[in-house]
């Protein structure tokens, strides 16, 4: 096996992006959203867009469940026109009534390919409490979005709970996280069935559409910076698999940063640091197989790719220089179980 020798602290990527500032005003519109709440900027931008309107008592009620036909409300109500609702006039959907306030909104979107309906399907179930990866899948059909050809090339596990590739959910999980929609959670995983809450969803739909106007690039960095972390962490507690799982969700995050900004120095620089770090988890699994040969390969590889990260971004020279130490000691242990072996 591999011996894993390492020395970065911390991975230093995600402070060098200049990003300017789209602070909002702290005004608050909910008296249940203080500013200091989770959900604040995201309801705020969304209650300026005429996405959410809130109740009547100046609520938003952030921590209510959302069902099916609420979600689908939320995603394309500022996608659609009052006249276009109006010329809905039935449904053959055998579970909405035809006086349904939701029933336009689920017509327009089974037109549009957001929903499966009849013969497929002939129940919406609108009712039933909407699940986080049926509202990403809405919310991105929505946007026209296709998540199956976006960074198909990538077909990693992301978490334990979200190790088939096979999924029908997979590449909608796989985009929310090179969108930064979504991110792993401090138990590791990424919980595709979390049934979820308005203010649950109102972050998703944020993020997105701050995404969409080149937004979240920052944020994308410091996914990448916090995946990394947990790599070191896995990789020097001898878990691999978790590792594994942290290189995959890093790289999703670099990639989505640089579709954002392909130009931008440190963006292009986070991006071959995460391949570097994708790469020293590669080489550590071959090791961990006997692979030595290939594990040598790999460990060569992710110097190669550090390097390049340092030419690219000058900030990030230390962590560079931190990676290819790691990748020459995982080249030399390589190398000497080779020698042995012989």
């Amino acid at each position: 096996m591999i011996r894993f020798h390492h020395s970065v602290a911390a991975a230093c990527i995600s402070a060098a992006i200049a990003c300017p500032s789209f602070a909002l005003a702290q005004q608050q519109s909910f008296s249940d959203v203080p500013p200091d709440h989770p959900a604040f900027a995201a309801a705020e931008y969304l209650k300026s867009q005429n996405i959410i309107a809130g109740y009547s008592d100046g609520t938003f009620r952030p921590d209510q469940k959302v069902n099916r036909a609420e979600a689908l409300k939320i995603i394309i109500g500022g996608l659609v026109t009052q006249e276009q609702l109006d010329q809905i006039q039935g449904t053959n959907f055998s579970d909405i009534p035809q006086d349904a306030w939701y029933l336009p909104y689920v017509e327009i979107a089974k037109a549009n390919g957001i929903v499966d309906g009849p013969p497929k399907k002939t129940s919406f179930l609108g009712e039933r409490p909407i699940m986080k990866v049926e509202f990403i899948k809405m919310l991105l059909l929505a946007q026209k979005v296709d998540p199956v050809s976006a960074y198909s090339e990538i077909r990693l596990p992301l978490s334990s709970d979200v190790s088939n590739v096979d999924e029908w959910f997979y590449p909608y999980l796989r985009f929310a996280l090179a969108s930064s929609m979504t991110m792993v959670g401090q138990d590791g995983l990424l919980h595709p069935a979390n049934e979820l809450t308005r203010g649950e969803t109102a972050l998703l739909l944020h993020r997105y559409l701050m995404y969409e106007r080149g937004r979240r690039t920052q944020a994308l960095l410091s996914e990448a910076e916090n995946e990394i972390i947990i790599i070191l962490s896995m990789l020097e507690n001898n878990n691999i698999a978790q590792a594994e799982y942290a290189s995959a969700r890093a790289l999703l995050a670099a990639r989505g940063a640089h579709t954002s900004k392909p130009n931008e120095p440190i963006v292009i620089g986070a991006l071959k640091i995460s391949e570097a770090f994708r790469a020293l988890v590669r080489a550590y699994r071959s090791g961990v197989n006997s692979d030595f040969a290939q594990a040598e390969k790999l460990a060569k590889d992710a110097w190669s790719l550090a390097e390049q990260a340092k030419g690219a971004e000058i900030s990030l020279a230390t962590l560079g220089d931190q990676v290819q130490t790691i990748a020459q000691n995982m080249a030399d242990s390589a190398r000497e179980a080779m020698e042995k072996a012989q």
